[in-house]
């Protein structure tokens, strides 16, 4: 039977009028089955007004040089800085930048865009209109049939978010830096986005800390991605505007992020388990939030456990605001228990720029206890860590050492760069390799693989320091104390290294496409 988008609506005033008891009007009905049945060649856009983000951001003092344990200095040199009150910035605070951010001018915008976007996603929720059918069906699947109790609490957070109290104690600061070499974790094949701190110093002043990695800053920002479901819709596409993890965007992670400022959330909003009892699956990603929002209450699901979920808001959000300007329902791809991908679909795509959460963090955080939080959400995002994923074997890691000549006017200086990659056993690596089982790592660091080697290649160094690898889903480190060949550390696994015969003579180099170009055999590890 088709039923009408008014139909509902009369049904309930039917009820009410008999004295029952009024059902959901979105209980019943498939949303999807209301979207318009003549596709728009265009949509609504947003009143956005002026980015008020869009002007130079501070930079933490200079005795800050570790916002994840910071000094007592700091915290003083923090609070002694003067609030510009003419920047907008969530709860009173401001939005600032690590005095080490390494932010090109390109990140520096998204960072500018993310925090605007994220506050029109805010500022877009009001209280849900139980006459309004798209209020009554988004706030249903991501919050849960009994939204109505809690939807105060979810508006309050929401209007939090916009509240700006400059009395409050509290500033956001945001780095490209990947201070703790996190950048190159990965969970099911996606690179992390990003992960953040809520650091809570003395003298009651307190701050939230964000380093992004590369994977937030591929992320689309709101008029991006309204514009190509506008382009999809013409071309008869309805995949983008039609599933919700399609529209995920820089904006709608940056809201995470601020839904779990202690200013915004109250209670305090955490990353929740689908399941109370179990330690795996966060609600994170429109399946597994949803998943959250549909669970019999009697067995913790529902609003009064996706209201203190970060990504239960996130997705809250950005599915009113598209679903108002496109008026068709973004659907989490098993809602009502269908499957839903199209030939376009990346590989676990709820992943994208998937974000780790360290919670409140004091003086006395050791990174031991950091390091532990790290591991125990890992192992809770459901299947088995990447991080801890063994080596494969039968293969070799190859270091070399690559020098090129670099004239310009007065003389020539020299680059010298270590290199890293995996083959197949016993089978050398050559300049500008191009064969299918040769591949090149990009080593994480800390240690720099540039390296100040003079260029006599007689007497080649060691590669000394130490080099974080991603291999084949295994997350290794080589170490060298720059005396020897040194280890390749993997879980569960120490792989001892050997020195290339080549490494000792400058005769018999692999040949490059370049007499200025030299490519050096260092060091090997079988494994």
């Amino acid at each position: 039977m088709h039923v009408s988008s008014t139909f509902p609506a009369l049904l309930s005033f039917g009820l009410l009028a008999s004295g029952l008891v009024v059902r959901d009007i979105a209980e019943d009905v498939d949303a999807e089955t209301l979207n318009p049945k003549t596709i728009p060649q265009t949509i609504r856009r947003l009143g956005r007004g002026e980015n008020k983000f869009k002007k130079q951001w501070k930079t933490a003092p200079a005795s800050c040089t570790d916002l994840v344990h910071p000094s007592e200095q700091c915290i003083k040199d923090m609070q002694a800085q003067p609030h510009t009150n003419d920047v907008i910035a969530f709860s009173g605070g401001e939005l600032k930048l690590d005095n080490n951010h390494k932010c090109s001018d390109t990140q520096f915008g998204q960072f500018q865009t993310a925090a605007w976007d994220a506050l029109q996603l805010g500022s877009y929720m009001g209280a849900p209109d139980p006459k309004n059918y798209k209020d009554a069906v988004t706030w249903r699947t991501w919050m849960g049939p009994n939204y109505p109790d809690y939807s105060k609490r979810i508006v309050d957070n929401f209007n939090r978010v916009v509240d700006f109290e400059g009395r409050k104690k509290f500033d956001i600061y945001v780095t490209c830096s990947d201070p703790k070499n996190y950048c190159n974790i990965q969970k099911d094949g996606k690179n992390i986005g990003g992960y953040a701190y809520a650091v809570k110093g003395w003298f009651g002043y307190m701050y939230y800390y964000i380093a992004a990695c590369a994977p937030f800053f591929t992320m689309d920002d709101l008029d991006t991605k309204i514009n190509q479901i506008e382009k999809d819709l013409r071309n008869g596409n309805l995949n983008s505007a039609t599933r919700a993890v399609w529209q995920k965007n820089i904006g709608q992670v940056f809201l995470h992020e601020m839904m779990h400022l202690d200013v915004v959330g109250q209670p305090h909003i955490n990353d929740e388990h689908v399941d109370p009892d179990s330690a795996q699956n966060w609600a994170y990603g429109p399946n597994r939030t949803h998943m959250l929002a549909r669970r019999a209450l009697n067995q913790g699901g529902g609003a009064a456990r996706a209201s203190t979920n970060a990504d239960s808001y996130a997705w809250l959000a950005n599915s009113k605001l598209f679903y108002d300007i496109t008026n068709y329902f973004p659907a989490p791809d098993n809602y009502k228990d269908k499957t839903r991908s199209s030939p376009a679909d990346t590989p676990n795509m709820e992943l994208d720029a998937w974000m780790l959460d360290f919670g409140a963090i004091t003086e006395k955080t050791t990174d031991a206890e950091l390091e532990e939080r790290k591991n125990k959400i890992l192992a809770s995002m459901g299947g088995a860590s990447e991080e801890n994923k063994p080596l494969p074997k039968g293969k070799s890691l190859s270091i070399a050492m690559v020098t090129q000549v670099n004239s310009h006017s007065g003389g020539a200086s020299l680059d010298a760069r270590w290199h890293f990659y995996t083959t197949p056993l016993n089978r050398a690596v050559a300049c500008d390799d191009k064969s299918p089982e040769v591949k090149e790592l990009t080593p994480q660091g800390p240690s720099d693989p540039k390296s100040n080697f003079g260029g006599n290649h007689k007497e080649l160094v060691w590669p000394g320091g130490s080099f974080k690898l991603d291999i084949e889903g295994a997350q290794c480190e080589y170490k060298s104390d720059g005396s020897n060949a040194g280890n390749l550390y993997c879980p569960g696994r120490v792989v001892g290294c050997k020195e290339d015969r080549l490494k000792a003579t400058d005769q018999g180099l692999p040949q490059c496409g370049s007499s200025r170009v030299k490519f050096h055999p260092a060091v090997f590890c079988d494994f």
